[in-house]
């Protein structure tokens, strides 16, 4: 009967090796054996760690794998609860940057100059500061010492002028770009003995017709300023017709002076309406001819007479040279504005309440 039984459970045995041997799965017999067998183990172990607190070999009242639930669930409560405080405890105090945390798009974060350096790019370039905070400004007021550097400065903005100015003790001259708007805005609130300020006419930019007239008064006695000027007037007006097709207007004349009892002294700037010169060098051409014909007609007509002067009283000759300043059409000329004064002088340039001025 042994026999038979051994022989049994030896063909099951091996029945179960070969199974496993060749990948089929296992015959249902030794499965269940497996099963109750795992059973008993677990039966075992939950009687022999946590046995009753009654008689021995009492039934459990909370199964191992609840038990093993439990321990689970509380872990991960536990863990929870961790990170929610490491990250309460990383929100108050100092973050990360994203550029040190994720690294840099182009490589390692830029390191900030030393002291050192800053100081050193300060004494080079004081002002580098206040040109960058003008390109989140309205209106423009910058200084320089030299003019080349003003010019530079306003190639770079738009609608940007160039103006000199002298100071009131030295006469030293430094130059400012700033707007038509933001310079009247401070210049007409000015203290009038500070006023010594000029627009410089840049070499290449449009400007409009301007004349520089002058002579001496005690030299030439005898000759009447305004009518000079209207004789001057009525020539330029009659050029531009024949020139240029343009039939001017007397309200295009702003005439302005500053004359002392010595000096005759008058700017005289034609405005024409939606025209002007390429510059100061193409006006200047202009006014050669002007002079040009003035010349040729005083032969002619007695009355042109009367815009020549006298240069100083020294010189016997009659009156050869014409009261028009011609110097005044050189590159980057600076011409004295309305309201200013030249340095140590009282003299200051107004309007005459004719013409354009008429009602100013």
């Amino acid at each position: 009967m042994s026999s038979t039984t051994g022989s049994n459970n030896m063909n099951d045995v091996d029945r179960l090796f070969e199974c496993f041997k060749c990948g089929l799965t296992p015959p249902k017999s030794a499965m269940r054996e497996r099963k109750r067998s795992k059973r008993t183990l677990e039966q075992g172990s939950s009687e022999c760690e946590f046995p009753s607190p009654g008689s021995v070999g009492a039934e459990l009242k909370t199964p191992l794998s609840r038990i093993r639930k439990t321990n689970i669930e509380s872990s991960i409560e536990k863990l929870k609860s961790a990170v929610a405080k490491n990250a309460q405890s990383i929100g108050r105090g100092k973050q990360i940057s994203p550029i040190v945390f994720y690294g840099s798009p182009h490589g390692v974060p830029p390191k900030k100059p030393i002291r050192m350096l800053w100081r050193l790019l300060r004494e080079i370039c004081p002002d580098l500061s206040q040109q960058k905070k003008l390109y989140i400004r309205k209106e423009i007021w910058m200084t320089f010492p030299r003019q080349d550097d003003a010019m530079k400065f306003a190639k770079g903005q738009e609608d940007v002028h160039v103006f000199s100015y002298q100071d009131h003790f030295n006469g030293q001259r430094r130059f400012l770009v700033s707007t038509y708007t933001e310079f009247w805005r401070r210049y007409k609130n000015m203290n009038p003995k500070f006023r010594h300020h000029y627009e410089v006419i840049q070499e290449g930019l449009p400007c409009h017709l301007y004349f520089d007239l002058e002579f001496n008064k005690k030299v030439n006695i005898g000759k009447y300023g305004e009518e000079m000027v209207d004789l001057l007037i009525s020539v330029v007006l009659e050029a531009l017709h024949e020139k240029y097709a343009i039939q001017g207007d007397h309200d295009w004349v702003v005439e302005l002076d500053s004359s002392t009892e010595d000096k005759f002294s008058r700017h005289i700037i034609v405005r024409m309406p939606k025209a002007a010169f390429k510059d100061n060098s193409h006006a200047g051409a202009f006014v050669s001819e002007i002079c040009s014909r003035i010349l040729n007609a005083r032969g002619k007509d007695r009355s042109f007479e009367k815009l020549f002067v006298m240069k100083d009283s020294s010189s016997n000759e009659s009156a050869g040279q014409l009261f028009v300043d011609t110097a005044v059409y050189s590159r980057n000329r600076c011409f004295r504005l309305l309201l200013s004064s030249k340095a140590g002088k009282s003299s200051v340039l107004l309007p005459t309440k004719r013409f354009k001025c008429k009602n100013l």
